[in-house]
């Protein structure tokens, strides 16, 4: 006697089988109210897709050897699964994949940490001293031309002299054409700065990382002036 397979079992077992072996996993305790499609969901960018948290989803599930809806619906909290190494921090919790403005901050950030050629200007010295810094090193365009005044970021400070805002472009392409792209604030949140939108979330770890590394130019740009 044949067994009747449903159309969402079928399209289960198709897309299964043409996902890849993960090799790379670690452990993870499902919290109350996790579910596959949640973890999926929690690990991918914010503007992901149905069809992009489906297939995580199902590459979790082919993981956990979860092959029938049934299975994957009767997780329970405690229980112990595996997901891939991607998606799972140090402490076994998921760790979303960065959008393309929470990217280009951590770009920003690399290039403040390690970029030799970096230079500060504070441009309004003469009327309003250590507000307003901004920072600039040397790029080569594709055209061949080397500007030794490339915008990397600018950076706001509050009265009492902490980071307000930095605010930066697009790593990939300039979408304002009428100032930065983005501003990031110092609670971590990304603004598009041409529609003032939410557009990312910094950690508060990345938050701090990146605010100490501000901090710290800003502070040795002042001791030599």
């Amino acid at each position: 006697m044949s067994v009747q397979i449903s159309q969402e079992q079928q399209y289960i077992n198709a897309v299964m089988a043409k996902l890849p072996e993960i090799k790379n996993k670690k452990e993870h305790t499902l919290k109350k109210g996790e579910s596959l499609w949640s973890l999926a969901k929690q690990a991918l960018h914010q503007n992901a897709t149905n069809q992009e948290i489906s297939t995580l989803m199902l590459m979790i599930a082919k993981l956990n050897n979860l092959t029938t809806i049934e299975k994957m619906n009767n997780l329970k909290a405690s229980e112990k699964i595996y997901l891939p190494e991607d998606c799972v921090d140090k402490n076994g919790n998921i760790k979303r994949e960065l959008n393309a403005s929470e990217k280009t901050a951590l770009d920003v950030l690399h290039t403040l940490q390690t970029d030799e050629n970096l230079r500060l200007q504070d441009p309004f010295s003469y009327c309003n001293p250590g507000r307003l810094y901004h920072v600039y090193n040397k790029h080569k365009y594709p055209s061949g031309f080397v500007s030794h005044s490339h915008p990397v970021t600018s950076i706001s400070m509050n009265k009492d002299g902490t980071i307000k805002t930095l605010t930066f472009n697009d790593s990939n392409k300039k979408f304002n054409p009428w100032g930065y792209d983005y501003e990031l604030r110092s609670d971590g949140t990304l603004i598009n700065s041409y529609t003032h939108k939410p557009c990312g979330q910094l950690s508060k770890e990345q938050m701090e990382e990146i605010l100490t590394t501000s901090q710290n130019l800003i502070d040795e740009f002042n001791n030599k002036n």
